[in-house]
């Protein structure tokens, strides 16, 4: 991918810089367990020229080669720079993921995330919006959700290693110090370790289960009921803005795949 030189230099130094905020844009590897893959800063000079710079936590990003997380949208990382700028325009990864200043329900936006007027960024930090088309959230920068290595399990135990390497927290394992360098390679290592832990204890359900089923013991999980009058009023106000992907798993009560099912199965009764 190749832009202009005009959106990929930065601001000039000589410009006073008049306000600034900063995120961190993490990977959902697991709803808990995260990872800080680069940090992201907005800029805004005097001349009102501004800019979005994306610093990627390479430590963190050569761990995960071999999990599907996507990459960065906009951004091409082969070429390993510390820094990357798009000036005076609006990154892909932010324009995908927040209302633009024309949205009907804009304001309603605006106040659900606590802002008085739209900065882009700071609505992404701070909005509970769930985007959908990958699966890269944004939080505030020094974010941490790592409380601590679990002894519950094996496959517990080394999930709750990957957060504290996600979170890029001073390394220590089991009593053990690791340097930053050696965080890649960790995250590797114990990526593989959860994975085959997680992969074995879902066969042993599925033995378990189809055991039971044999018996007459288990029937499997009984599904949510949702009303249809309710299911339909969330949809069309889905649909038309007037509510959140997050308001509307809340008021039903089901996965966003799970909803996405019903929506369709709706549709499909109404024709």
């Amino acid at each position: 991918m190749s832009l202009n030189r005009e959106y990929t230099t930065p601001v000039s130094p000589a410009l006073n810089k008049i306000y600034s905020i900063s995120g961190e844009i993490c990977f959902e590897y697991t709803k808990k367990t995260l990872f800080k893959v680069a940090r992201i800063t907005y800029e805004l000079f005097e001349d009102e020229s501004y800019q979005y710079i994306f610093e990627p936590y390479y430590d963190v990003i050569d761990g995960l080669e071999h999990v599907d997380w996507g990459g960065i949208p906009g951004i091409e990382m082969t070429n390993r720079q510390k820094q990357y700028y798009r000036t005076s325009m609006i990154p892909v990864f932010i324009s995908e993921r927040t209302p633009s200043a024309n949205r009907v329900n804009l304001q309603e936006e605006l106040r659900e995330a606590n802002l008085e007027y739209l900065d882009r960024l700071e609505w992404l930090i701070n909005t509970d919006t769930v985007y959908s088309g990958d699966s890269l959230v944004v939080k505030k920068d020094g974010f941490n959700s790592f409380s601590g290595i679990s002894k519950r399990s094996a496959q517990w135990h080394a999930l709750s290693i990957l957060q504290l390497l996600g979170m890029r927290q001073p390394i220590e394992i089991d009593g053990k110090l690791f340097k930053d360098s050696d965080r890649s390679l960790l995250i590797k290592t114990f990526l593989i370790e959860y994975e085959f832990l997680s992969t074995k204890r879902k066969e042993n359900q599925n033995i378990g289960q189809l055991q039971a089923k044999e018996k007459g013991i288990y029937t499997g999980r009984k599904p949510i009921k949702v009303p249809l009058p309710l299911l339909d009023e969330v949809r069309k106000k889905l649909s038309s803005g007037q509510i959140t992907l997050h308001e509307a798993l809340h008021i039903t009560n089901l996965s966003k795949a799970t909803l996405y099912r019903k929506f369709k199965k709706l549709e499909e009764s109404q024709k």
